[in-house]
């Protein structure tokens, strides 16, 4: 417990634990940064962002960008859908914070709604579902291209120079209200 603040240590484990199901809306400070340089990162607007998180061991995450502006601190509009996806597998580490391994190839069989984007980084959940945030970053570089009629995205493993879509990013979001949303609530999770 080191590290909380004292307002933290005096709440039980249950009202910090993140729950290990849901679908949330959060609203998200985006920057953008070239491929090889990440600590160069620009502002962008607010945008909503959709983030997942199912399993049976809660080991999956999706981050998904909207596309839609989020202006101001309100309630999340009622009809977002995710547009691009980062798909995520749990590291070891503290149930408290989860972290999750973003990944360039997608598991088999693994559908993720919206575009998936291979991608190389990390999502940390922060603080009890209640009030849950997220702090994430990464890089991908990908071609894009047409599979089984849908739009898709390859891989690249070293961006060609002028590569479009090779990109860098950093992502700090916070929960808001959402018609759309879904807790389980039967893990033990506080849920506000």
């Amino acid at each position: 417990m080191d590290g909380y603040p004292p307002e933290k240590q005096a709440m039980s484990l249950a009202e910090r634990r993140v729950a290990e199901a849901f679908v949330l809306a959060m609203r998200a400070e985006l920057s953008d940064a070239p491929y090889g340089a990440p600590f160069a990162a620009q502002p962008t607007q607010p945008e909503w962002v959709i983030v997942s998180r199912w399993g049976l061991a809660a080991e999956y995450l999706s981050l998904s960008r909207t596309g839609r502006p989020a202006p101001g601190d309100g309630v999340a509009p009622d009809n977002l859908q995710p547009r691009e996806t980062f798909f995520g597998v749990r590291t070891a580490g503290p149930a408290l914070e989860p972290c999750f391994l973003l990944l360039r190839h997608l598991p088999p069989d693994m559908p993720v709604a919206g575009l998936f984007l291979p991608t190389d980084g990390f999502v940390r959940l922060v603080g009890p579902t209640g009030g849950l945030g997220l702090v994430a970053a990464g890089r991908h570089a990908h071609m894009l291209g047409r599979s089984n009629g849908r739009l898709a995205c390859a891989d690249v493993p070293c961006p060609p120079e002028g590569a479009d879509g090779a990109r860098a990013w950093s992502i700090t979001a916070q929960r808001r209200p959402w018609l759309g949303e879904f807790v389980e609530r039967s893990i033990g999770a506080t849920v506000a």
